[in-house]
């Protein structure tokens, strides 16, 4: 085989290709070594596995879903609005991409199951940012001290089916 300079951003953007190709059941680390043209011995130079290497897909794939709530954040919008579209985000932007990228999405679901560090650390993102916008409220006037900054957490569990789809 003819080794390619590689790096974890090339072999996430490979892995992604074979997951849509051949879906997340039939994918494998073999199947990515074979796209990049280098052995799969190569890829374990940077993934432990195909364990570490999924995870690491998904994780860049929850990442870009939530740039859109990062940049809602910084708008200069009252804390409610801000707080709409944030629910609004997490729950569409899931659900698009359940219609836009399911191999992506059925490869999201499988690693849910397995690899809860990864959908935990999105969920818990998705909290602070939920906080941050009822603490502004909070600040505002828009919400009252009565409001926790833990019903941040409730919200959340209102879209848990998009975050944790174990849950449907």
């Amino acid at each position: 085989m003819n080794k390619i300079p590689l790096d974890k951003e090339t072999i996430l953007n490979a892995t992604e290709e074979v997951i849509r190709r051949f879906g997340p059941e039939k994918a494998n680390i073999s199947d990515v070594a074979k796209s990049l043209n280098v052995s799969h011995a190569a890829l374990y130079r940077y993934y432990n596995g195909k364990t570490a290497l999924w995870d690491a897909v998904t994780e860049r794939w929850l990442n870009r879903m939530s740039a859109a709530s990062i940049s809602i954040l910084k708008e200069d919008t009252p804390a409610d609005i801000k707080l709409f579209r944030l629910l609004e985000d997490f729950a569409e932007g899931k659900r698009l991409s359940a219609i836009d990228d399911p191999e992506m999405f059925a490869n999201y679901i499988k690693v849910a199951h397995s690899s809860v560090e990864v959908i935990r650390k999105s969920v818990e993102e998705g909290i602070d940012r939920i906080k941050e916008s009822i603490a502004q409220g909070i600040s505002e006037g828009i919400f009252f001290y009565g409001i926790s900054l833990s019903s941040g957490e409730s919200r959340i569990f209102c879209n848990r089916c998009f975050y944790q789809p174990q849950h449907l």
